[in-house]
């Protein structure tokens, strides 16, 4: 937290308005949330502030009575009691304020067991509860959950880990987590409820290099993702035709989805074809508080030939590739090879298509680097001769460096170059933590985290975690803050060690005679 630049950012004009904005305490509540959601837009929120208005009249009549309106102290248990204990029932209120429930089945918009209907309702609870309830943050940016972390990385703000699990409940429960932690960093510096709030979601983007955003990284994977519905297929047929159009949308993808990938969007029945190929604008967003938990915004829309379900079936290539067999049954966020892609291109040219706009995916070579069973597979067979490679010797860097932290505890990063000062406070102008596999999100998440901790205590410049697949690397501010889905480089093992140009890019990167200097 930079409290120089937020002093001058609270006594600004946008700040004091957008601060003024976020006040729980305004007169007209419901003119209140109208100008927080307007305000989200700004974000891509495409969330009705009118429906949030609705939505807050029929809260208010369902839980005017509930405890947790009322406690001074909730804890987590009184929160998860209160998730599992609410409805919400259609209502109401007439002239005297008599709160009247309708009384047939389709009055019943949430049932008191669907937790996953409720999950997906945060945006609204979470504003419910903020106008109402002291210690409750509103969660404007459900779509956007990625947005959230962002800026909380570039406050200095670390969130709990997101859970991974089928229990809804679960997901609830994280909202009090995090309003937990979101609390705790108000008291520590001193802000209000609304300078908290304008604190997270205008002042930290200003922290954030927003210029690392302008240019996709090189793809390293390519999704298949599924369209259905009037409302995706009239975005789609818009690509290419409205001049207002927004290229950007969120879709549903696989959690592994990184920055620059290849997204392959088909449209299910009754159309059945592949559309359009996009790039992905963000990584996989696994979103708490989205119906679908793992999402992804796409850019850069290219409109391709109707590729339909009976030319992939027909094709002597595509009739073997194991999702074209499964019918393309449950094609959200299905992995394909580099051949796969190589061969749609050929699809598409077949059918008279371009491919000379279509983005182009780097085909690695296939290189063995032995049993990769455990962490230290990864850093004797993987990592320690890519470094070598770079310039460094053994000498140069200290495996599992003793870091005190706190009175006991001790901290271990796996690799630290050139630790510098007195034992247990060194300093080290680059860390790197390995781990065997980070495909899920969540562990990519916890992996960033703990390497941002070490990078924080060795004030290190750059900070990278990898596993068996890839390496990722961040560049850490002089303010401990890493922007998590804009890292500095990102790419396979494979395609590193049989590309001398991405040998070369890394070598600029973090080569010894570069990090030496840091």
């Amino acid at each position: 937290m930079n409290k120089k630049m937020w002093n001058l950012y609270k006594d600004s004009e946008n700040g004091k308005r957008v601060i003024e904005l976020f006040n729980p305490e305004v007169e007209d509540v419901y003119k209140g949330i109208e100008g927080l959601f307007e305000y989200a837009k700004k974000w891509g929120s495409m969330i009705n502030p009118e429906h949030v208005c609705i939505w807050y009249m029929q809260l208010l009549c369902n839980l005017k009575d509930n405890d947790i309106l009322t406690k001074e102290a909730i804890t987590k248990e009184d929160f998860i009691a209160f998730a599992k204990d609410f409805e919400v029932i259609e209502a109401r209120i007439e002239e005297d304020e008599k709160i009247v429930f309708y009384d047939d089945a389709k009055s019943v918009w949430i049932k008191r067991d669907n937790y996953r209907a409720k999950t997906a309702l945060v945006h609204l609870l979470s504003t419910f509860l903020y106008y109402n309830v002291e210690i409750f943050k509103p969660v404007i940016l459900p779509n956007h959950f990625d947005a959230i972390q962002r800026n909380c990385d570039a406050l200095g703000l670390e969130l709990p880990p997101i859970p991974h699990s089928k229990d809804y409940l679960t997901y609830l429960g994280y909202y009090y987590d995090i309003c937990k932690v979101m609390n705790a960093f108000q008291r520590e510096n001193q802000l209000t409820d609304a300078e908290f709030c304008a604190c997270l979601y205008d002042f930290a983007p200003m922290l954030l290099d927003e210029k690392a955003k302008a240019e996709l990284p090189a793809p390293v994977n390519v999704w298949l993702t599924g369209a259905g519905g009037k409302g995706d297929f009239d975005y789609l047929d818009k690509l290419g035709k409205d001049t207002d159009y927004n290229l950007a949308n969120i879709w549903s993808c696989n959690e592994r989805t990184r920055r620059g990938d290849i997204i392959i969007v088909y449209c299910t029945s009754p159309r059945s074809y592949i559309h359009s190929i996009w790039r992905a604008n963000s990584a996989g967003i696994f979103n708490p508080f989205d119906y679908y938990h793992c999402r992804t915004t796409v850019c850069d829309g290219v409109r391709v030939p109707e590729i339909s379900f009976k030319d992939l079936k027909d094709d002597a290539y595509f009739s073997d590739v194991p999702i074209v067999r499964r019918n393309l049954q449950g094609i959200n966020g299905i992995e394909l090879t580099a051949e796969n892609y190589g061969e749609l291109l050929r699809l598409i040219k077949e059918k008279g298509g371009d491919t000379s706009m279509l983005p182009k995916l780097f085909e690695g070579c296939d290189i063995d680097f032995g049993e990769i069973k455990l962490e230290k597979d990864v850093e004797e067979n993987i990592l320690i001769p890519m470094l070598e490679r770079l310039g460094y010797t053994e000498a140069d860097w200290s495996r599992q460096l003793s870091q005190k932290a706190g009175r006991n505890e001790k901290a271990i990063p796996d690799f630290v170059f050139f630790p510098r000062g007195e034992k247990h406070f060194e300093n080290a102008p680059m860390v790197i933590e390995a781990k065997l596999d980070m495909s899920l999100i969540t562990e990519q998440q916890k992996a960033f985290s703990q390497g941002l901790s070490y990078a924080r205590m060795l004030r290190s410049s750059i900070m990278g975690i990898c596993d068996k697949e890839r390496i990722i690397l961040y560049r850490v501010d002089k303010d401990g803050s890493a922007d998590r889905n804009n890292p500095l480089y990102e790419n396979h093992w494979k395609a590193i060690y049989s590309d001398d140009i991405e040998g070369a890019k890394l070598k600029q990167l973090i080569g010894r005679e570069v990090i030496v200097k840091l």
